[in-house]
């Protein structure tokens, strides 16, 4: 399984938005000011899609994520589920 944890500002918004579009993604909201994204194999996020500032987008992992992120380039990133113990 893969999350993500999504700062719940307008600037992350699109994340969230483009998931809840995405039918393996299960969306939840978190009080304590954040979005949890998961997802059971990987997320798949596109800069240009979801029309992010590069500044935005490398700041997408600030709030955290459980897996590995197998791509991260300028345009989309990917991250996958690990089997490794926590």
């Amino acid at each position: 399984m893969v999350v993500i944890y999504v700062l719940d500002v307008p600037e992350f918004r699109p994340v969230v938005d483009t998931c809840r579009d995405k039918p393996d993604c299960v969306i939840s909201h978190s009080a304590k000011g954040y979005w949890r994204v998961e997802a059971p194999s990987e997320i798949v996020l596109n800069r240009r899609a979801m029309q992010m500032k590069p500044a935005v987008w490398y700041g997408l992992f600030t709030g955290g994520l459980n897996g590995e992120i197998a791509e991260f380039g300028r345009d989309e990133v990917r991250v996958i589920g690990t089997n490794k113990a926590l």
